[in-house]
């Protein structure tokens, strides 16, 4: 515990720690863990210049951290802004398809899948819940997600 004593070497290991996930964000989608490491980075910059002990370093780490992330990721909205895209799909694309549900789909929360043209897609429903085994009607895609809706074929 003598190195958690240690003022210099542990502003050290916040500012590595700091510089290893701000380098991380590259890698990691989401840009929290970018704000994650500024914040490491300036905990470690102020315990190298006062001496503050480790347990008020990381209750500062941890409240400059949601911080961070609440106006940095505030501020990063205004000039990113998220749409969610509907897209009109053409006949070769699904609209009207019958696809087999192989996950449960449930009414307007991802979670359930579909097998269309070979390959599992994500799936949501609007009206009403779709048991894995059934079959489904795509209806349109947002983003990477179909829409669909039961259907009842006859008994064979």
């Amino acid at each position: 515990m003598d190195f958690l004593q240690d003022g210099h070497n542990l502003s050290y290991l916040w500012i590595a720690s700091g510089i290893i996930l701000m380098v991380a964000e590259l890698f990691v989608p989401g840009t929290f863990v970018f704000f994650l490491g500024l914040s490491a980075t300036i905990v470690g910059s102020v315990s190298y210049f006062f001496e503050i002990g480790f347990w008020t370093q990381a209750i500062v780490w941890a409240a400059l951290s949601g911080i961070l992330i609440w106006v940095g990721g505030s501020f990063l909205r205004k000039f990113f802004p998220s749409s969610s895209e509907r897209v009109a799909l053409n006949p070769e694309e699904g609209p009207g398809r019958i696809v087999l549900v192989s996950k449960d789909i449930l009414v307007e929360r991802k979670g359930g899948r579909v097998v269309f043209q070979g390959t599992e897609w994500d799936a949501i429903s609007k009206s009403k819940r779709i048991a894995a085994g059934k079959r489904a009607r795509i209806l349109e895609r947002e983003n990477l997600t179909f829409v669909v809706e039961p259907i009842e074929l006859p008994e064979i």
